[in-house]
């Protein structure tokens, strides 16, 4: 089922005015418009390239420590720690590419509208489409302010930033590559 990114927008919203901190969730899947291509990178390049831009996204936020995983780890993961990819397309899931998708906590800043605005910058250097940008003075206090950068290839990164929390989640590239059917790590071929 195709979701329409208006309707996911509005969803989004409401789950933000509603207290939800950890973003929207919006990911690549589902979207009118997400990408239909298919890289062929192996687990290992995948893992490689899924941690080298979390960590760029934590660098623009300019709190690289003090973030765990939504699973309750610390990141940066440990070399044997499997993180497993998810298919791109939930609805074929069975012959889908598949891509790494985590969500990471983290601590609040006091200017949030600026930090918004820094992650949507650096999305924007990256080429993403910026969407789902929310957040505005009459927000109550502790409401999330949004922004969500889609990608080429299923490259998804949501984030979501407070004065108590913030949360980044990032959907990696898609890649059919037979590798990516099992957890990849550092460790993995």
């Amino acid at each position: 089922m195709r979701i329409s990114r208006r309707l996911v927008m509005m969803v989004c919203a409401l789950s933000v005015v509603s207290g939800g901190l950890a973003g929207c969730g919006i990911g690549a899947q589902g979207l009118e418009d997400a990408p239909a291509g298919s890289a062929d990178k192996t687990s290992r390049e995948s893992y490689d390239q899924f941690v080298a831009q979390m960590d760029e996204i934590l660098a623009v936020t300019g709190a690289t420590t003090g973030w765990t995983s939504e699973y309750g780890y610390a990141w940066p993961p440990e070399p044997d720690k499997a993180l497993i990819p998810r298919p791109c397309d939930s609805e074929n899931w069975k012959d889908s590419p598949r891509q790494i998708t985590l969500q990471l906590l983290g601590p609040g800043t006091e200017d949030f509208e600026a930090d918004r605005d820094a992650m949507i910058r650096y999305m924007e250097g990256r080429g993403m489409e910026i969407s789902g940008v929310l957040g505005d003075s009459s927000y109550p206090e502790g409401v999330a302010w949004n922004a969500v950068g889609q990608g080429a290839n299923g490259l998804t990164i949501d984030y979501a930033t407070s004065p108590s929390h913030r949360a980044v989640t990032l959907y990696g590239e898609c890649s059919s590559h037979p590798s990516m059917q099992e957890g990849v790590s550092r460790t993995a071929p």
